[in-house]
């Protein structure tokens, strides 16, 4: 018996392309079976190097009965798909709505996917949880310093568009609605840049430990890391490579760390989809590029396998709310190196569950980087430590409680 149906709108699904992907697909698995869940999102077709598309995937090894996904569009890129699928969800929400008796809608920005839905009169609930806004991808952006022509294509657009882009995410903010947010520097930030109509409750992001603990593809990760290579130890990038996530900088790190470490034991492996050949220009031009390996996108379970292999995680983002990276290295027992920026010290306690340095600080992080490969004890201890940290704070199980109170507290939102 289906006790509420809700309409999850998702800019980003399977595959997952960044962390909104991954929490909601996440989030979506952990809902409760007596949950009717209709997944609306766009349906990703194979672009750039990193040929992964939704066809890849076998839903049926993801969700259950209650899981039910209509695709109305399709996602050739990682930014301007956006305006696409809000018109979309223009079209098609209020129809579904009607013909499955939905009673609560979940969204998800800075994406806005129902910016469009606000000129219909939908009667239903809404939940949105904020994952970043466009206002703080801008600052992230605007605090690595970097030239215009040295950014990614989604950085660039968010730059040239942001008057009318921060014109659309103030409207959006002052419909009344719950929203939820995985930080408590988020809601922050909320409160003192935009006048929200309505309540920020604050919901961590979670993992599933199960998915950590065995994940067996070790023949398509001896594809991707070459013979002469594997025995390498590994430093491991996992996301989009971005400026604002700090690549530039780790790139910059590497000669720094080879002078203090066996240079032809380690491996800096960047597993993420973005501008590969500027970053391989980079490292060739650094003459590092032996010791740097760019897969382009992979597949989830891969990544994971990387995570669990790597010695170490990097993610020296200028500005962040709560990366799932993180969450999941440290589920993996694998120590990480990330910034005080954002809501991240609200995960890891340097020197405790991992290590924290200052954004953009070159020297840091490399020291930081050499003290990891170079102390085992040090890598042991915050190896246990961290995922001791997930499994009691950040676990599905504690968290999922939370939403389900979230739903209900949404219908009475006046």
């Amino acid at each position: 018996m289906v006790f509420m149906k809700i309409c999850m709108l998702a800019p980003e699904f399977i595959p997952a392309w960044g962390g909104v992907g991954t929490y909601i697909v996440e989030l979506v698995r952990h809902l409760p079976k007596d949950i009717g869940v209709h997944v609306v999102t766009p349906m990703r077709e194979s672009f750039g190097k990193g040929k992964i598309s939704t066809s890849d995937y076998d839903f049926s090894k993801y969700f259950g009965n209650n899981v039910h996904v209509h695709f109305v569009c399709k996602a050739r890129d990682t930014f301007f798909y956006n305006a696409k699928f809000q018109y979309a969800c223009l079209n098609y929400v209020p129809k579904l709505i009607k013909e499955e008796q939905i009673d609560l809608i979940h969204s998800h920005t800075a994406h806005m996917p129902d910016l469009l839905l606000m000129f219909r009169s939908l009667n239903k609930p809404i939940v949105t949880t904020v994952h970043t806004t466009i206002k703080s991808q801008r600052f992230g952006v605007k605090l690595s310093n970097r030239d215009l022509h040295d950014l990614e294509r989604s950085e660039k657009a968010t730059l040239l568009l942001y008057p009318a882009l921060r014109f659309a995410e103030e409207i959006y903010f002052r419909r009344k609605r719950l929203y939820i947010t995985p930080s408590k520097w988020m809601k922050q930030w909320l409160e003192n840049n935009f006048h929200i109509n309505g309540y920020v409750r604050v919901i961590s992001n979670a993992v599933d430990i199960s998915n950590y603990e065995s994940t067996k593809c070790d023949d398509e990760l001896s594809n991707i890391i070459p013979p002469n290579l594997r025995s390498r130890k590994i430093v491991l990038y996992a996301g989009r490579l971005l400026a604002a996530k700090g690549v530039d900088i780790l790139i910059e790190s590497i000669p720094e760390v080879l002078k203090a470490v066996e240079s032809n034991e380690v491996l800096f492996v960047f597993a993420g989809p973005g501008n590969i050949d500027k970053y391989r220009r980079k490292a060739k031009r650094m003459q590092i590029e032996d010791y740097c390996l760019f897969t382009g996108s992979l597949h989830r379970q891969i990544v994971v396998r990387l995570m669990m292999s790597a010695e170490v995680v990097v993610l020296p983002s200028f500005l962040e709310n709560s990366p799932f990276v993180i969450l999941e290295s440290m589920a993996c027992g694998t120590p990480v190196i990330s910034t005080d920026a954002g809501g991240i010290p609200e995960i890891i306690e340097s020197g405790y569950n991992g290590i924290l340095v200052k954004p953009g600080s070159i020297k840091a992080l490399a020291e930081a980087i050499i003290e990891i490969l170079n102390d085992k004890k040090l890598r042991n201890l915050l190896s246990l430590r961290a995922k001791e940290t997930v499994r009691n704070r950040f676990s599905w199980p504690v968290i999922v409680k939370k939403y389900l109170e979230a739903y209900s507290d949404a219908f009475r939102i006046d």
